[in-house]
């Protein structure tokens, strides 16, 4: 139908054919926004992201934040894909945890890392 309206938008719509975009290219992704970290059972840190679109999934990384805020090396926590509920499991409870999130996909395959966050596992 394309060649038969002769790429006229009016005339192609007229016609009861819907528009379709053919653009399949990924792009890069953007980078996550944590939202809220909250304690889970005891070890465990909840981590909420506003969702990326086009992520396919999400990784997490802990570093333990020492007094006088030094980070330790980033450990990998896991890959997730619900944006809505990360659960970092095996924390020391009493530790003071910073939390950084990335997506994962797109034409990248990866988004930056977020912000660190942090927060006490109980």
């Amino acid at each position: 139908m394309q060649t038969e309206s002769a790429n006229d938008m009016a005339k192609l719509l007229s016609s009861g054919f819907n528009a379709v975009n053919m653009n399949r290219a990924q792009s890069p992704l953007d980078t996550p926004l944590i939202v809220e970290i909250v304690n889970g059972i005891s070890g465990q840190l909840v981590v909420k992201v506003k969702p990326v679109k086009n992520a396919k999934s999400y990784e997490v990384r802990v570093a333990v934040v020492a007094p006088g805020g030094a980070t330790g090396p980033w450990q990998d926590a896991g890959d997730f894909t619900d944006s809505r509920q990360m659960i970092v499991e095996g924390l020391t409870p009493g530790t003071n945890y910073a939390v950084q999130v990335r997506a994962i996909g797109g034409s990248t395959g990866y988004s930056g890392w977020s912000d660190p966050s942090s927060h006490m596992s109980m």
